[in-house]
C-alpha cells in the first residue's frame, strides 16, 4: 500500500500567532484589529443561519396567525348554528306549550259538558214518570253522549295534530336551512 503524501497546510495557519489568520495589510496589526475581524467574521458565519431561521419563524408566525383566524371563523359559524338551534327549540318549545294549553281547556270544556249532560240526565230520571220515560231518557242520553264523544275525539286528534304541526315546524324550517333543503 503506498500511501499518499500528506499536503501541507499553507503557511499562515502553521504560525502561532493570531495575526496569521488576517489579510495582509500595511496597517499594523493590533488586538483591537484582531477582535474587529474576529467579530466582523464571527457574524458573516451566523448570518446565513440567521435568516434561515427568521424566515422559518415568520412563516410559523403566519401558519399560527392563519389558524387563529380560522378557528375563530369555525368558532363564529359554531356560535352562528347554536343560536339558530337555540332559537329554532325555544319557538318549537312555545308552539307545544301553547297547542298544548288549548288541547287542555278543549278537554277540560268536553268534561264540564258531560258533567253538566250528566246533572240534566240526573233531574230528567228523577222527574220521570214512568219506566218507559226512564229507559227513553237513558237510551237518548246513552246515543247523545256517543256522538258528542264521538266529535270531540275528531277534534281533539285534529287539535293533537295541529299542535305536533306547529311544534315540529321550527325545528323543520332549521333543519331544512341547515342543509338548505326545501320543504
Amino acid at each position: 500500500m503506498a500511501t499518499s503524501p500528506k499536503k501541507a497546510a499553507p503557511a499562515s495557519l502553521l504560525h502561532d500567532e493570531p495575526h496569521a489568520l488576517l489579510p495582509e495589510t500595511s496597517a499594523p496589526v493590533t488586538q483591537e484589529t484582531v477582535q474587529e475581524t474576529v467579530q466582523a467574521e464571527t457574524a458573516k458565519a451566523f448570518e446565513a443561519p440567521m435568516a434561515a431561521a427568521k424566515e422559518v419563524g415568520g412563516n410559523v408566525r403566519a401558519l399560527v396567525e392563519k389558524s387563529i383566524v380560522d378557528s375563530r371563523a369555525r368558532f363564529a359559524q359554531a356560535k352562528s348554528v347554536a343560536e339558530e338551534t337555540s332559537a329554532a327549540v325555544e319557538a318549537s318549545y312555545g308552539a307545544a306549550r301553547e297547542g298544548v294549553i288549548a288541547f287542555n281547556v278543549k278537554t277540560i270544556e268536553a268534561i264540564k259538558s258531560d258533567a253538566d249532560a250528566n246533572f240534566e240526565l240526573f233531574k230528567s230520571l228523577a222527574a220521570a214518570k214512568s219506566v218507559s220515560e226512564l229507559v227513553t231518557l237513558q237510551t237518548e242520553f246513552a246515543r247523545k253522549r256517543f256522538e258528542d264523544a264521538s266529535s270531540r275525539s275528531k277534534e281533539l286528534a285534529e287539535l293533537a295534530r295541529k299542535v305536533a304541526d306547529s311544534a315540529v315546524a321550527p325545528f323543520k324550517a332549521h333543519v331544512a336551512k341547515t342543509f338548505k333543503v326545501a320543504v
